[in-house]
């Protein structure tokens, strides 16, 4: 890359302030995720916590006077809520319960009422006792997602901040190149996010930075005929910032040095220029596509597959609601399979769904 051999002024530079950026739309995203966060959490988290309790000593309530409730399913999210009238000892309770959990069941679930042996004012429905493993799986995978989002939100907003810090003063500058993976324009100003092109086998970092109006990144084609931005490194490290067109950005520089750097940059054409700042139309290979779309295809039926598997010879119950669904809606020998498989290691128990025979018990 000889374009970028070209040297800098020997002295100290200074970089205008505040250049780089936080993810965009920060505080939405952080509010938004905070939200869902808490949301999750309110409206799972007790009943969650409920049915650990009555897990560790169910036990059934004298007599039940209501079990009025309905189940939905949302692409495979199932939600239930019931409510539940009974005695124990001669006390009356009356709870409501909600749940959620992933299964692709169709038709009615059988139930019981469920409460604790210690807390008898604590009850549930046999079938989140069922899904309960199931249930903090898709409690965990939400909060995760949603803690995931809040920390990346923060992370790239702290390292900006602290990036600026560090550009703050003035220090030797050098040009170094940087690919632009993604250029959002509003109006008149330009978000745009880069990283480093760093060798092959190291990670590359991405920064963000905001053109204003009439301010546009600083491009130069390289020999290989790519075309790459050019972004000034400081001599403490940290992130490199991107340039503008005019070199602007390094506010110390001379209109006669300014003109010297940028002749001395090849300059890319304006067609270049669109491709690698993501504004040109990509032509998409059919084969590619179709590679694409079978690949998943075929990822998924091997993870069905193995999951199948793990259900039928490994899992620690014949209940597990994803397990059953696979192994019913398979072919009958493979179906045959799968419950005898099961029926070897749980036959002394209730069969379950896609085993069970006419009497919803029994094995078939």
């Amino acid at each position: 890359m000889s374009a970028f051999s070209q040297a800098l002024p020997q002295r100290k530079l200074t970089l205008a302030p505040n250049l780089l950026k936080g993810p965009r739309g920060f505080l939405f995203a952080v509010l938004m995720f905070a939200g869902l966060l808490i949301g999750m959490s309110w409206w799972q988290g007790p009943g969650l916590i409920r049915d650990l309790q009555i897990s560790a000593n169910p036990a059934y309530p004298d007599a039940v006077k209501t079990i009025d409730g309905e189940c939905s399913t949302r692409r495979g999210l199932t939600d239930c809520d019931a409510r539940l009238v009974y005695s124990v000892n001669g006390q009356r309770y009356d709870n409501h319960v909600s749940m959620a959990f992933i299964d692709f069941h169709s038709g009615d679930y059988m139930v019981e009422v469920v409460i604790s042996g210690d807390k008898p004012e604590l009850a549930t429905l046999s079938l989140g006792l069922d899904m309960l493993w199931n249930r903090l799986a898709v409690f965990g995978v939400f909060a995760l997602v949603f803690i995931a989002g809040i920390a990346a939100m923060v992370y790239g907003a702290l390292g900006a901040q602290r990036g600026n810090g560090q550009l703050q003063l003035p220090g030797r500058l050098t040009l170094v190149p940087v690919e632009l993976t993604n250029v959002q324009e509003k109006g008149k100003t330009a978000f745009v996010t880069y990283a480093e092109k760093l060798e092959k086998g190291r990670s590359r970092r991405t920064a963000n930075t905001e053109f204003a109006a009439g301010e546009v990144p600083l491009m130069a084609a390289l020999a290989d005929g790519s075309v790459v931005g050019v972004a000034a490194k400081h001599e403490v490290g940290g992130l490199p910032v991107l340039l503008d067109s005019q070199m602007q950005r390094i506010t110390d520089l001379s209109p006669a040095e300014r003109q010297s750097l940028l002749d001395s940059l090849p300059r890319p054409s304006q067609s270049q220029v669109d491709v690698a700042s993501g504004r040109a139309p990509k032509k998409l290979h059919w084969k590619r596509g179709l590679a694409t779309f079978f690949g998943i295809i075929l990822l998924a039926v091997a993870a069905v597959g193995a999951y199948w598997v793990y259900y039928v010879t490994s899992s620690e119950t014949q209940f597990d609601s994803i397990g059953m669904e696979i192994n019913a809606m398979l072919p009958e020998p493979l179906n045959r399979w799968g419950c005898d498989q099961l029926q070897a290691r749980f036959g002394d128990d209730r069969a379950p769904w896609g085993c069970v025979a006419a009497d919803f018990t029994s094995w078939k």
